[in-house]
C-alpha cells in the first residue's frame, strides 16, 4: 500500500507532523505501507530536502498568483508521479481539506487514489484567523468538510465531538475514531527525584484556546511564595499576533527570569527535554474549540511518568481521574490551577505516584501500535 502524506512534514514539525508519524511509522518498519510526502516550507522550514525522491517541500503564498500557479504544478505533478498502479494509492491529508488543498485532493481522487482525512480540529469555532487570507482558508474548510464528503473515503477523527460531527456528514464507515497517540520507547521510565528547582512545562501553538494568560498567572503567584520554581515553554505561534501578546505578558512578569522560552525544538532534544522535566501542563480556555478538539501533547507528558496538569475539557475527563492518573483543573479558574501546582510542590512525592498511573494510561489508551494497527485494518477495507 502507497500513503501520500500531504500538507505536513514527517521528518520534523510540531503536533500535526508528530500525530500522523505516530501512526505511520510502525506501518512503515513492518513494511506494510511505503510513504511519500507533500510539505509546506513555513511548517518545516529547516529541513534540507535536497535530494530526497520520497518527498516534495512547496511555497505557498494565496496573495501571490505566481506562487498559486507553482505550488499547484510540482504538487499535481508529484502526486501523478507517486501514484502506483500496481498498489492501493492513499492521499492523506493532515486536517480539514480548504482553498490550499482542495486541487490537489480533487486531482489525486481522478488518478485513484483513495482520500483519507486526518481531522483534529472542528474549525466552526475558530476565532482567531490572523488576517483575511487565513480566515478564508478555515471558513472554506468549513464547507468543503460538509459539502465534499463524497469524495472522501476516510475521516479520522481525533475526538468523540469530531466523530458526532463526522457522523452528521457522513456514513459510520467513513469515520474511524483514533485518539492522541505516543510511541512509550521514547520515554524511558524513571523515578522522580526532588532537586533544586521544580519544572513546569508547556510545549504548544500558543492560541487562544491555550489559556497561557491562566497559566502565566498562576505561575506568578505560586512563585510568590516558592523560589525554586521555573517555567519552560516551547513551540512556536501559529497566530503570530497570539503569540507576540502573550510573550509581551511574559517579558513584563516579575518573574521573567525564571521563565524560559526554547521556540521549536527537533525531535530528539524535544524527547530529552520531555524526558528531564517535573510537572506538565496541559491548559485550555473554555472555548469551543477547546472542548471540540483534544489536547495533543496529552498522551506524551502521560508518557513521561511525571505528573500533568490539564483543564477538563472534551474528552479529557473520559480518560482521567483526579488525583489519581492526573490533576484535573476546571477551565479558566486560577484558583484550580494555583491550587494543583502548589499541591504537587508541597507533595513532590505524588509527581512519581500520579505520573506512573498516567504512564500506564497512555500505555492502555494513547499506545500509537495498537492504534495504527486500527488504522492499517480501515485503509485495507476502504
Amino acid at each position: 500500500m502507497d500513503i501520500l502524506v500531504f500538507g505536513i512534514s514527517l521528518r520534523e514539525g510540531m503536533a500535526g507532523s508528530v500525530r500522523v508519524r505516530n501512526l505511520l511509522n510502525p506501518l512503515i518498519e513492518n513494511h506494510s505501507v511505503k510513504v511519500n510526502n507533500i510539505y509546506f516550507s513555513n511548517q518545516a522550514d529547516s529541513i534540507d530536502d535536497s535530494g530526497r525522491s520520497d518527498e516534495l517541500k512547496v511555497d505557498l503564498n494565496l496573495k501571490n498568483p505566481v506562487s498559486i500557479i507553482t505550488y499547484l504544478s510540482k504538487s499535481l505533478k508529484f502526486i501523478r508521479k507517486k501514484f502506483n498502479k500496481k498498489e492501493k494509492n492513499i492521499f492523506y491529508l493532515y486536517d480539514t481539506p480548504d482553498i490550499k488543498t482542495i486541487i490537489p485532493l480533487i486531482y489525486a481522487r481522478t488518478l485513484g487514489y483513495k482520500i483519507v482525512l486526518d481531522i483534529v480540529e472542528d474549525s466552526t469555532h475558530a476565532y482567531s484567523f490572523g488576517g483575511f487570507v487565513n480566515k478564508l482558508r478555515v471558513k472554506s474548510g468549513v464547507y468543503i468538510l460538509k459539502n465534499f464528503q463524497f469524495l472522501i473515503d476516510l475521516n479520522i477523527v481525533i475526538s468523540s465531538h469530531l466523530e458526532q460531527l463526522l457522523l452528521s456528514y457522513t456514513s459510520s464507515e467513513k469515520v474511524l475514531f483514533i485518539p492522541v497517540t505516543m510511541d512509550i520507547s521514547k520515554f524511558k521510565k524513571s523515578e522522580f527525584k526532588k532537586s533544586k528547582a521544580t519544572t513546569l512545562f508547556y510545549g504548544g501553538s500558543f492560541g487562544k484556546k491555550d489559556g497561557l494568560d491562566l497559566l502565566l498567572k498562576a505561575f506568578e503567584e505560586v512563585c510568590r511564595e516558592n523560589e525554586d520554581l521555573k517555567l519552560i515553554l516551547t513551540g512556536k505561534g501559529e497566530a503570530i499576533h497570539d503569540f507576540n501578546e502573550f510573550m509581551k505578558l511574559v517579558n513584563a512578569s516579575e518573574f521573567s527570569e525564571r521563565i524560559f522560552y526554547k521556540g521549536f525544538i527537533p525531535s530528539e532534544e524535544y524527547q530529552g527535554l520531555l524526558n528531564s522535566c517535573d510537572i506538565f501542563c496541559v491548559i485550555r480556555d473554555n472555548s469551543g474549540a477547546a472542548n471540540a478538539g483534544f489536547p495533543s501533547k496529552l498522551a506524551e507528558y502521560l508518557a513521561t511518568g511525571r505528573a500533568v496538569i490539564v483543564t477538563n475539557v472534551g474528552d479529557v475527563s473520559q480518560h482521567l481521574s483526579h488525583k489519581k492518573n492526573a490533576l484535573i483543573v476546571e477551565p479558566e479558574s486560577l484558583t484550580s490551577l494555583v491550587g494543583a501546582i502548589k499541591f504537587l510542590i508541597d507533595n513532590p512525592e505524588q509527581i512519581s505516584t500520579i505520573g506512573k498511573e498516567g504512564r500506564l494510561v497512555a500505555q492502555e489508551k494513547f499506545n500509537n501500535i495498537k492504534e495504527s494497527n486500527k488504522l492499517l485494518h480501515s485503509l485495507r477495507t476502504i
